[in-house]
């Protein structure tokens, strides 16, 4: 019983962890979205600053998530390897 506890603690924290990362990436890009609306309907640009600010949400929430999901895990293995003299 106690294994299965954990698994599904682990399986939880898990869900939590990726589930997080979705979130900051659509709200990012939505929040960067809406900026660009806000600044076409300011400046009657058009689409211009939506689809800019798209781009950029979609990119900051991307490397948010690249970052954590594969820098992090090289960057802690590296520390974790003992150095060969």
């Amino acid at each position: 019983m106690q294994q299965s506890d954990g698994r599904e603690n682990r399986a939880l924290a898990q869900l939590g962890r990726y589930s997080g990362h979705g979130l900051t990436l659509g709200l990012s890009t939505a929040l960067f979205a809406w900026l660009g609306s806000m600044a076409d309907e300011r400046l009657q640009t058009g689409p211009l600053f939506v689809l800019l600010g798209t781009f950029i949400g979609f990119g900051a929430g991307f490397y948010t998530m690249y970052r954590s999901l594969v820098l992090e895990p090289r960057r802690t293995r590296k520390d974790d390897e003992p150095e060969s003299d």
